[in-house]
């Protein structure tokens, strides 16, 4: 091939193609720093895209885990904000107990304290009422356990629940015109007993569902880190390698010029 000729620039053919692979190294350049992404599709690297993939699905796995978790958390968490005013109101009630047992009431004394502990355990019907989070009482008479998944593996966390907390309220309501002192030693001890039943149990449950919800949320932490390790863009490096490739791509554009000036230069040969 003719060293100088008007006809085939081989100069302007290198410096054409040096630009373009400037250019197409610079757009890559663009779009990790735009999507934050070193690996945003599988024409970045098929491999860690399907990997990046495939833990985001893990991610995504761990919180619905992490929201299923939650609400049973809140079931429970109301269910012991209920057991425990019914706790506190129990002393109200059982005094009210003691007092009607006492010989020396007269007739309006005892209509008067009676009316007072008819609405004490009015107001203990209204807690258990209450004692609902998104259609689930754990202490109403006929309450189901509450079951949760913890883990991908499809183990689960079960919280107890306590309906002996209604049924023994109910006796007590049903047995409260009777006898006081026998109320007391009866309906009302087992009223008392399912109280502290229940407090037991839902206290142990919920730091079992706290103790599972802190390590959902470690995995998926890690998980997300790991996914960020894979795919995640080096911005300060991405931003030093674009400051090069923006004096790479002028200095090229220059040298098509200088190149593509090639033929005029050769018309100084027949001057």
């Amino acid at each position: 091939m003719a060293i100088n000729s008007i006809n085939t620039n081989p100069a302007a053919f290198g410096s054409v193609r040096n630009l373009n692979k400037i250019n197409s190294a610079s757009s890559k350049t663009q779009d990790k720093i735009s999507t934050g992404l070193r690996i945003s599709s599988a024409l970045s690297s098929a491999s860690n895209f399907a990997i990046g993939q495939a833990l985001r699905g893990e991610i995504r796995a761990f919180a619905a885990l992490n929201q299923g978790l939650n609400n049973t958390q809140g079931a429970t968490k109301v269910a012991i904000a209920g057991t425990t005013a019914l706790s506190d109101l129990s002393s109200d009630i059982k005094t009210k107990l003691v007092e009607l047992s006492n010989p020396g009431n007269t007739d309006s004394a005892k209509t008067l304290l009676q009316n007072d502990l008819d609405q004490l355990l009015s107001q203990a019907g209204d807690l258990v009422s209450n004692s609902s989070f998104n259609g689930q009482n754990l202490i109403q008479s006929g309450a189901t356990d509450l079951n949760t998944i913890a883990n991908q593996d499809g183990d689960t966390v079960t919280v107890s629940a306590q309906g002996a907390v209604n049924d023994t309220l109910t006796a007590l309501q049903g047995a409260s015109a009777g006898d006081p002192a026998t109320v007391l030693s009866t309906e009302f001890q087992a009223f008392e007993t399912a109280i502290n039943n229940a407090l037991g149990s839902f206290g142990a449950d919920q730091r079992q569902l706290q103790q599972q919800t802190q390590v959902v949320s470690q995995i998926s932490d890690a998980t997300e880190e790991g996914l960020g390790n894979i795919v995640d863009a080096d911005l300060a490096r991405e931003s030093a390698i674009q400051s090069a490739q923006s004096v790479q791509s002028q200095l090229s554009t220059l040298s098509v010029g200088i190149t593509g000036n090639q033929s005029q230069a050769l018309l100084g040969l027949f001057r």
